[in-house]
């Protein structure tokens, strides 16, 4: 476990910016075809530059996906993590996962705000899988902000069909609700960040940052490469909204994903 933690962690420095999933999207043990299984990508992000940003950006990252048909898992998507269960219908574990650091430099918008650093968030999930087609989905994370004292709760639902042997589209719907100091750390401006940015003081409460529709295209194209398309469209809560450097209320992110499994 120290061997993977550090791979991890050196992982997480190489993308720094990079933010894994809210949901754990492990293969059940019954469908992995080895005890080991193995796969690397690329994906390209169209994503804006911060949360709340009217300004967008293009980002390419690499992809890295482990399993292991005990249960644990390492995966730029996924985090490195445990899935306890054994029953196809149901998945509950730990992992780790990484929350994308916000630059000031990356936005004359973001000046006189300072950083918030990637952090490294220990969590929980638990999936249920009520068909072959329906899935809920929830995660607990925490320690990303300022303070590393951010929690963030996700919960949603999923629904995914395959409309060939080599074709699968998938839509999902999840909210993410926060305490107040992921709330502050990164839509919020305290009196030194107030005097040095410009932008009037605010503190929000704990709540509701956004709720977000997704959607996606899986091509498998042989046994070996798969592509992956999709998009997802954000709505900001009102406290989020009346952070005076949130200028997109509801934010769009396009991608598109090549991997190629050993």
């Amino acid at each position: 476990m120290k061997k993977l933690l550090g791979i991890f962690l050196l992982a997480c420095s190489c993308a720094s910016q990079a933010q894994t999933s809210e949901f754990v999207q492990t293969v059940p043990e019954y469908y992995l075809p080895k005890d080991i299984n193995f796969s690397l990508g690329g994906v390209v992000l169209f994503i804006p530059k911060y949360m709340g940003s009217d300004e967008r950006q293009a980002k390419i990252y690499p992809l890295f996906d482990a399993q292991w048909k005990n249960g644990a898992f390492f995966s730029s998507v996924n985090g490195l993590g445990y899935n306890f269960s054994k029953d196809p219908t149901i998945q509950y574990g730990l992992r780790l996962t990484l929350e994308t650091a916000r630059d000031e430099s990356s936005s004359s918008k973001l000046h006189g705000l300072g950083d918030v650093d990637t952090a490294i968030e220990p969590g929980a999930f638990l999936n249920y899988n009520i068909n072959q087609n329906y899935s809920l989905l929830s995660s607990v994370r925490y320690g990303s902000g300022l303070g590393h004292n951010g929690l963030q709760t996700t919960v949603g639902a999923r629904y995914t069909t395959a409309i060939s042997d080599q074709h699968r589209i998938t839509a999902t719907i999840r909210a993410n609700w926060v305490n107040a100091s992921y709330m502050q750390s990164y839509f919020g401006v305290n009196d030194q960040q107030s005097i040095a940015s410009g932008y009037t003081q605010y503190t929000p409460s704990s709540g509701l940052t956004d709720v977000k529709l997704s959607t996606s295209w899986h091509w498998t194209i042989d046994a070996n490469w798969s592509l992956t398309t999709g998009a997802s469209v954000s709505r900001y809560s009102s406290d989020v909204t009346k952070s005076p450097f949130v200028f997109e209320k509801t934010p769009v992110t396009v991608y598109s994903a090549a991997s190629y499994r050993f």
